[in-house]
């Protein structure tokens, strides 16, 4: 893991973190398109593709709330490291690792349940005054690593899952 280390900005780590919510919008994209032969499995990949261009866009709405002066504050550094953690899980090479739903679920169950989702949590939670939208933040990035583990019940065990292959060509 790279360290980003201790003088890194708000402004800076917000950045970061926006991006990989946006890779994990284009790795959830592109796992639709390896599976659009299967209509139900393609509208799921779909579906948490649109859930991370939310949390961008959370993050992006609570990074344009900050004043001058906090988007320059330094962040501490167990947020530093954190968010280079998240962004080693995001991996630009997922669809090319993927040859069957199992390592797409796989992949996306690494994610959901890493760094990133932390990440997320802590900035979009820290700066908002309301516990109201606090609790909502929270409601959902849970509801959202649900939806990946219903979706684990429903489409059957590990075995079941690798014989779902992805789409020729």
């Amino acid at each position: 893991m790279t360290k980003l280390g201790s003088d890194v900005t708000y402004e800076e780590i917000f950045g970061r973190a926006i991006q990989i919510e946006r890779e994990a919008d284009r790795m959830y994209t592109r796992f639709s398109q390896l599976f659009s032969h299967l209509p139900e499995i393609a509208a799921f990949w779909r579906g948490l593709a649109e859930d991370e261009m939310e949390h961008a866009n959370t993050l992006r709405d609570v990074s344009e709330s900050l004043t001058s002066e906090q988007l320059a504050s330094r962040c501490d550094i167990e947020l530093s490291d954190r968010v280079a953690a998240a962004r080693g899980v995001v991996r630009e090479d997922a669809a090319g690792l993927v040859k069957n739903l199992d390592d797409a679920y796989e992949l996306a169950h690494e994610l959901e349940f890493s760094e990133v989702n932390a990440v997320f949590l802590l900035l979009a939670t820290k700066f908002v005054p309301s516990e109201e939208r606090r609790q909502f933040v929270v409601e959902n990035i849970t509801q959202h690593q649900q939806k990946l583990v219903d979706f684990g019940h429903r489409i059957g065990d590990r075995r079941s899952r690798k014989a779902v292959a992805i789409r020729d060509g």
